[in-house]
């Protein structure tokens, strides 16, 4: 059995796959630069800065199709560089911060 790593067409399709998504990629980067520029003189050791910036960067990757979906939903559209502005907004506030507005906006729908 044949490891696919080993198979040329595994390299060819991944590196294929990163192209089509090098605009996601250049998002992500984005949000983890300005993650790790807001973290940079912190109190937290590197290792929660790097994850708070992995974590950027793996919602600013997503922003493209959630974006994508929300034009859908409001039969809107929004400017090219919508994606790119999210992200920097992504990296500048960081998870810590989206992840109490949503658990507000949660406990506010509930009756919390």
């Amino acid at each position: 059995m044949t490891m696919p790593e080993k198979e040329p067409g595994f390299w060819v399709a991944l590196l294929a796959w990163i192209r089509g998504h090098q605009a996601d990629f250049g998002y992500a980067s984005l949000a983890a630069l300005f993650s790790l520029w807001r973290n940079a003189w912190g109190k937290h050791a590197w290792s929660r800065r790097l994850l708070d910036a992995l974590s950027c960067s793996t919602l600013a990757f997503f922003s493209q199709p959630l974006l994508m979906m929300v034009e859908g939903l409001f039969h809107g559209t929004l400017p090219a560089s919508a994606p790119q502005v999210l992200a920097i907004y992504i990296g500048y506030v960081g998870t810590d911060y989206i992840r109490a507005r949503i658990q507000s906006f949660t406990q506010r729908k509930n009756g919390e």
